[in-house]
């Protein structure tokens, strides 16, 4: 099969090799998003020996199942031919070593176990993959360990179907503010974000699913379609400001209460 990037993601590309840390590509379902960036994650790691890059997603079930068996096989075969047959992929801890020593570790943030184990190395590269589904502070302290020291610039990668304009994606993607305090980023050039949207995929998919798309209800189309932020809905009981709020899993100082039953009455 021939590889080709769309035109839209030729322009994603030059994004991520910006000299921007920061890198968000939010858009619609099926556009190519988690493909780019583990296609410049695997270019960076075989670039640099022995770099060391990770792979975050709120659910390690979640990063295992989409990530390692569906999209890394897709990017090593069309992009990488070859590679893939002299690296090793270590299903026990759950990291690819490539043929110059470098490793790519998958992870989900919601394991604190796992998690402890794989925050104890250094990274080049941190790809938070769905980051709409992580909580904000667990972004900051995977970020403690973008640190590893290589002739790579450091990076992190974030993508996205977005959600409501109060979760911190928005805020700080979009707003450039602070999800904590509010305020303006000090480094506000440092966080770019390129919309890509699944019509701007269309080359690689099927004409119905595109058309299944356009059927969805308003709301989530324009998510998944069109690939916009939405307002928080009025008559909402909770939004995402008060869920983000309310989180205690994934922070290390926050012990998890002692539920004995939860019932919401709607």
């Amino acid at each position: 099969m021939t590889f080709a990037l769309t035109e839209k993601q030729n322009e994603a590309m030059e994004l991520l090799i910006s000299p921007a840390m920061y890198i968000g590509l939010g858009g619609g379902s099926r556009s190519g998003k988690t493909f780019l960036f583990l296609r410049a994650l695997i270019i960076r790691a075989l670039k640099a020996e022995g770099s060391r890059h990770a792979v975050f997603r709120f659910r390690f079930n979640s990063v295992k199942a989409s990530v390692v068996k569906d999209t890394l096989p897709k990017v090593m075969s069309l992009c990488f031919p070859g590679v893939m047959e002299k690296s090793n992929l270590d299903k026990t801890d759950w990291y690819l070593t490539l043929p110059n020593k470098s490793e790519v570790w998958f992870g989900g943030l919601d394991d604190k176990d796992r998690t402890e184990k794989i925050l104890g190395m250094e990274f080049a590269t941190i790809f938070f993959n769905e980051c709409s589904q992580i909580p904000f502070n667990s972004v900051v302290t995977a970020l403690t360990r973008l640190a590893q020291k290589t002739k790579l610039k450091l990076k992190a990668y974030f993508d996205l179907n977005p959600p409501s304009k109060s979760h911190w994606t928005y805020l700080q993607f979009i707003a450039k503010k602070s999800p904590v305090t509010g305020k303006p980023l000090e480094q506000g050039d440092n966080y770019v974000y390129l919309t890509i949207n699944p019509e701007d995929n269309a080359d690689n998919l099927a004409p119905e699913y595109l058309n299944s798309l356009r059927m969805l209800p308003e709301r989530a189309r324009k998510r998944f379609l069109s690939g916009q932020f939405s307002d928080d809905d009025d008559n909402a009981l909770w939004t995402e400001k008060i869920l983000e709020k309310c989180r205690v899993l994934g922070r290390s100082d926050d012990p998890v209460p002692e539920f004995v039953r939860t019932v919401v009455a709607v």
